[in-house]
């Protein structure tokens, strides 16, 4: 009945007409003004010169953010975050929490999820749990969505490639008065290819994948201190899956995601402003197995009031949430309650700058849980600490045995993160430059045992750097980056991230409507479950032409045709050229 009445109460006022001022200042959750956290942004640019449309292909680019594919294009993606596990990476839209909560870790997949209708990205390194809570403890990937920012534009992109892939979006940027939005369609099918590894197990079947993606993203200026916006979105993935060493299982996992978001902004005078945001995230996956059918169903519903005041160089930033989550599958039907009270401030008086901020949750099932950051900044340096914590999912909490074991543990408690990290970074007009040096030390790490269920029995520190440079001249832009990383004090092993990683990318402008890209990234040893997986090095191309009005990508990923693994037994992608054509009426 809420989610009626919302939308029925923005469809009645889509009807007015008075011209408004629009609201400039918002009480949003904005890390960059309150901590001191490293970070990376993919500009809608970017993901525009995708000829797919998917966002895991751009976050593989990102320097330190290790991905671990199952498959081809639409296959399983994960992501770890200086060495801390994939179930720690929290994602967000518009700062709705998107992980799948029907997933027994509330994993995030990143294989089924369009650009079409993202702004931007900002990938988060470290703790992000005072603003965002459980699931960020290892850092937050933060997307933006458009808002009909170029209205009134209509853009028209097909593409296609290798494997039988083929993709389309239609995307709609309107205005009428002060009220704008984006509305975006996307399909996308690939034939694949086998999910396992050929050489491994002589897999040759091919593994389909097939997405559609419908949104709605809005904004909404009712006077000259009031803003509301809303977000809709359907999302349906399906995938065929292969049974471990059997490639011709024809089992399917199906996917259906829901998102709903209503925000309003509240200005109340020159330093202070409230939001009120009620969000909705809903999962249905059903895998279709040629033995036993099953269901994974889940939701979460978010409420959260954020005030912020700015006063010379003080802002503070504070806020109250509620979230009700709930998971449903065979012989599990389990909810909890998380309520939580947090503040972050900052102060930033010439070149010097400090940061403090505190959480406190309060579970329905393990009682209150505390979290806290800091952080001291001087020019370009800077150092910081911060917690971060995973909450159990209700998976893990309650899932029932099986065939007489264990498997969900109601003494489970959150996991642990402290994190350091010592920063400098520097923007000049032909140079940019950056490192980071962290440390986390995990603690109460979930564990799955096969006769006693989930535990709290596992701890490590991971530690490394990161570096990175660019340098910009008006033909050639050159980028490379390196990120190394350690494990120390682990009591089993780490399993799908390398010690080190590199990336070289060379960008040449012929033109000033010509882009040519030559990206070679290398990975170093991994262990796996299995075995120790082999380094390895990709070279991928991009061709980017520009008219006026239309733009074509042409891409060749791993042009050497490596053969390479991420996951033991699963496939990557092959040798594969992919292209697209755009037009903006």
């Amino acid at each position: 009945m809420f989610i009626q009445l919302l939308i029925l109460f923005f469809t009645l006022n889509l009807f007015a007409t008075e011209e408004l001022e629009i609201i400039e200042v918002q009480a949003e959750k904005d890390i960059h003004r309150f901590t001191f956290s490293t970070f990376e942004t993919i500009s809608e640019r970017k993901l525009e010169q995708q000829p797919l449309g998917l966002i895991s292909p751009e976050l593989h680019s990102v320097p330190g953010l290790i991905a671990s594919q199952n498959g081809g294009p639409g296959g399983r993606v994960s992501f770890f975050m200086r060495g801390t596990e994939a179930r720690h990476l929290s994602f967000t839209l518009d700062s709705l929490k998107i992980n799948d909560i029907s997933n027994t870790d509330r994993q995030f997949d990143a294989a089924f999820m369009t650009s079409s209708f993202i702004k931007e990205i900002n990938i988060y390194k470290g703790p992000q749990a005072v603003l965002f809570g459980s699931d960020a403890m290892g850092g937050l990937i933060d997307m933006k969505t458009r808002k009909g920012e170029n209205a009134p534009e209509t853009v028209l992109k097909i593409g296609g490639g290798s494997f039988g892939t083929m993709s389309s979006s239609l995307l709609n940027d309107w205005q009428k008065h002060n009220h704008r939005g984006t509305l975006s369609l996307t399909r996308f099918h690939t034939d694949g290819l086998s999910r396992l590894n050929e050489k491994r197990f002589n897999a040759k079947e091919k593994d389909a994948t097939d997405i559609t993606q419908i949104t709605s993203s809005s904004s909404h200026d009712w006077g000259p201190k009031i803003q509301t916006e809303l977000l809709t979105a359907y999302l349906h993935g399906k995938a065929e899956q292969d049974g471990f060493s059997d490639d011709n299982n024809h089992d399917y996992s199906s996917n259906d995601q829901y998102l709903i978001q209503q925000k309003s902004n509240l200005i109340l005078n020159e330093n202070q402003s409230l939001s009120l945001r009620n969000g909705f995230n809903r999962h249905n996956r059903f895998i279709e197995a040629t033995s036993d059918d099953d269901y994974f169903n889940g939701h979460l519903f978010q409420h959260e009031i954020l005030h912020r005041l700015e006063v010379g160089p003080i802002g503070i930033l504070s806020g109250l949430s509620n979230e009700h989550e709930n998971a449903k599958t065979t012989g599990l039907d389990k909810s909890f309650d998380l309520n939580s009270l947090f503040t972050q401030s900052s102060f930033k008086k010439n070149h010097l700058k400090f940061h403090l901020g505190g959480r406190l949750d309060k579970h329905s099932r393990y009682g209150t849980f505390l979290t806290g950051s800091g952080g001291l900044g001087f020019y370009d340096l800077h150092f910081q600490y911060s917690q971060g914590y995973k909450a159990p999912s209700l998976y893990q909490l309650y899932a029932p045995d099986s065939f007489g074991f264990p498997i969900g543990n109601t003494d489970l408690v959150p996991e642990v993160n402290h994190s350091l990290e010592a920063s400098w970074k520097t923007t000049k007009d032909s140079f940019d430059g950056a490192i980071s040096v962290f440390q986390n030390r995990l603690s109460n790490l979930f564990y799955y045992s096969s006769t006693l269920g989930y535990l709290n029995q596992e701890s490590f520190i991971a530690e490394g750097v990161e570096l990175s440079g660019k340098i910009k001249s008006t033909q050639f832009d050159y980028f490379a980056s390196f990120t190394h990383q350690q494990f120390k004090k682990n009591e089993g092993p780490i399993l799908r991230r390398p010690y080190n990683s590199a990336q070289l990318k060379v960008s040449y402008f012929p033109v000033e409507s010509i882009e040519l890209n030559a990206n070679s990234r290398w990975f170093s040893s991994r262990k796996d479950i299995e075995a120790k997986l082999n380094p390895y090095d990709v070279v991928d191309l991009n061709f980017i032409k520009t008219w006026n009005r239309d733009e074509v990508v042409v891409q060749l990923q791993n042009i050497f045709n490596r053969n390479y693994e991420d996951i033991y037994g699963f496939s990557v992608m092959t040798r594969s050229v992919f292209l697209s054509y755009s037009h903006r009426f």
